[in-house]
């Protein structure tokens, strides 16, 4: 009997489906067709951190390079979860009109504030940190230093 055979003979799976892969889906690249400006955010983001990091793409070590796809598969997770609560708000419609209880959309539980922790620690795993900045500055000096940031990048 071929393996093909055997596989149609398999009894149907119990039990937990499978999972629906919508992560998979950003890392293809299908749901950001309909978001051209996240998609050029992503791009622009991917391409600074590989300046930051590195310098330059052909400079990254294999792990920075996986460190920094995954950061912005992250963030583009991030950053659908932000359109979808800007286009249908903060609050579960469902339960504000049935209930009349303000209850948080899903997507802002436990999982956008993981995603973003982890943005933050691979970050810091890069070698991107912030800048320290001394408690007795004035916001006056602390704009006067931004100022002459932006000139030095321009």
């Amino acid at each position: 009997m071929s393996e093909n055979q055997e596989k149609k003979k398999e009894k149907p799976r119990r039990g937990r489906p499978p999972k629906h892969g919508g992560y998979s889906l950003i890392a293809k690249d299908e749901i950001l067709k309909d978001h051209p400006k996240i998609r050029q955010y992503l791009q622009n983001c991917r391409d600074g951190l590989v300046r930051d990091v590195a310098g330059s793409e052909d400079r990254l070590t294999e792990q920075q390079r996986i460190l920094i796809d995954r950061v912005v598969t992250r963030l583009s997770i991030c950053r659908l979860i932000e359109v979808y609560i800007e286009k249908y708000g903060l609050f579960r419609r469902d339960k504000l009109k049935q209930f009349h209880v303000l209850e948080l959309e899903p997507a802002l539980g436990q999982n956008y504030l993981a995603f973003s922790n982890s943005i933050d620690r691979t970050l810091r795993d890069l070698g991107i940190e912030r800048r320290a900045i001394e408690r007795d500055m004035s916001p006056d000096e602390m704009a006067k230093i931004i100022k002459a940031e932006v000139k030095d990048n321009d």
